[in-house]
């Protein structure tokens, strides 16, 4: 429809609707009876609008403080589980779960192969009740090592101010007895951590000896020419050559004995550390408030990565919702132009 149709209509629209309300026609008798027999209309209650803007500002105070209400309650909470575990490992220092230690330890072990050549190494820290104990656990360590066949290479004791007495021992123990000596080892404190590394030297011994067999063979093949008439410049390459041979000989010998050595005695690293228990609250609390603290900004960081995930997650329908609400709010005011300047 062209603009002109379009004004004329709407202009006589206008006067169309201007003359009907000019019209005095009165209303009938029984259509005034009608209504007022329908009584006065009930006032209709709607419920009070808040601005959005008041809200939020409400709402977010309330949600941060029962993100750190909830915070505070966990790490309360949280911080009681390191004083019951203490306790139960004190108990153990003291013999009480001895057994049960030592039963436990046997399952994480990994037993070397029987019948092939490997590099046992393991390490083991474990805790004792205070620095007598410590003192007597290292003399414990070692006199069990040496039961079953294997010896001491070097201990070390350190004690300074303020800070746990601790014995490192390097311990060398037969292969075949090393899982046994492990188990007795775990008995003599509180196991905190362990370590296994197993490497097969099947492989590497064969080289070794197949290096071996090599340089011998070239040795007496060597000194067999030269016990025969050879011109002067041959014989002297020759026993260049053949003694670099006997001197590489002699290393891979040796190489070859000490992986031998290497294969038949396990390395055993032992930290015993004498950490005291946790100070009662009544003396100085401040452990478990530091606990409780460090719990609860464990649980703010991860309620934020987790706000920051669903709020990536979430920006496309939240950009769109937004996007909608305003151009809606655009087109209504749009709508109320024009009407109003229609009239």
């Amino acid at each position: 429809m062209p603009a002109t149709d379009t004004t004329d209509f709407e202009r006589e629209f206008a006067e169309l609707v201007r003359d009907l309300r000019a019209i005095d026609t009165p209303a009938p008798d029984s259509l005034r009876a009608r209504v007022r027999g329908l009584g006065e209309p009930a006032p209709r209650r709607e419920l009070p609008r808040v601005p959005w803007r008041r809200a939020v500002l409400v709402l977010a105070p309330v949600c941060v403080l029962a993100l750190l209400s909830a915070a505070v309650v966990h790490g309360v909470l949280s911080s009681g589980e390191p004083a019951r575990q203490t306790a139960v490992n004190w108990e153990a220092d003291h013999g009480v779960a001895g057994g049960a230690v030592a039963g436990a330890a046997r399952s994480p072990l990994v037993a070397p192969t029987p019948g092939r050549r490997q590099d046992y190494e393991a390490s083991m820290t474990l805790r004792v009740r205070d620095l007598d104990a410590l003192t007597e656990r290292t003399n414990d360590a070692m006199r069990l090592v040496r039961s079953y066949g294997g010896y001491v290479a070097s201990v070390q004791q350190s004690t300074s101010p303020g800070q746990p007495a601790q014995a490192y021992l390097v311990l060398r123990v037969p292969v075949g007895r090393v899982e046994d000596a492990m188990v007795q080892l775990s008995g003599l404190g509180t196991v905190l951590a362990r370590q296994v590394s197993i490497v097969d030297l099947e492989q590497a011994l064969r080289l070794q000896q197949a290096r071996i067999l090599r340089l011998k063979l070239f040795i007496a093949r060597a000194a067999a020419q030269l016990a025969t008439d050879l011109p002067a410049d041959v014989r002297l390459r020759l026993q260049l050559q053949l003694q670099q041979a006997r001197a590489d000989l002699a290393r891979a010998t040796g190489a070859n004995k000490a992986t031998l050595g290497q294969a038949a005695l396990s390395h055993v690293s032992l930290t015993l550390t004498a950490q005291q228990r946790a100070t009662p609250v009544g003396k100085g609390g401040s452990g478990r408030f530091e606990r409780a603290a460090r719990d609860a900004g464990s649980f703010l960081a991860a309620a934020g990565a987790v706000l920051l995930f669903l709020l990536i997650v979430l920006s496309p329908l939240i950009v769109l919702l937004v996007a909608s609400v305003a151009g809606l709010r655009a087109y209504r005011r749009r709508e109320e132009r024009r009407l109003l300047a229609a009239h």
